[in-house]
């Protein structure tokens, strides 16, 4: 079996996620897993997310931030230089 890193899906800020499942439970592609030992979400699947981006919506705390892939971006004529987290553009 290959180990593949897959750059694109939904990434989970531990430091802001509250451990809800809200993620775990809605997610239509079942992209994400549980850890029972450290009881909170885990991202299992990136590869089969669709980047619906359902579970940034769903995210009561925001710690969910899906990073999409670069040939969605060029698709949609996005560049990618132009493309930045919607919470880089907070900061002062």
């Amino acid at each position: 079996m290959y180990n593949l890193k897959i750059n694109y899906g939904p990434e989970i800020d531990r430091k802001l996620c509250n451990k809800c499942g809200n993620c775990y439970q809605y997610c239509p592609q079942d992209v994400f897993g549980w850890d029972k030992d450290k009881n909170e979400p885990t991202v299992d699947y990136a590869g089969e997310c669709d980047m619906c981006c359902f579970c940034e919506i769903l995210c009561p705390q925001v710690a969910i931030d899906v990073k999409i892939p670069l040939h969605n971006l060029l698709d949609f004529g996005i560049a990618p230089v132009n493309y930045k987290k919607i919470s880089d553009t907070f900061e002062e």
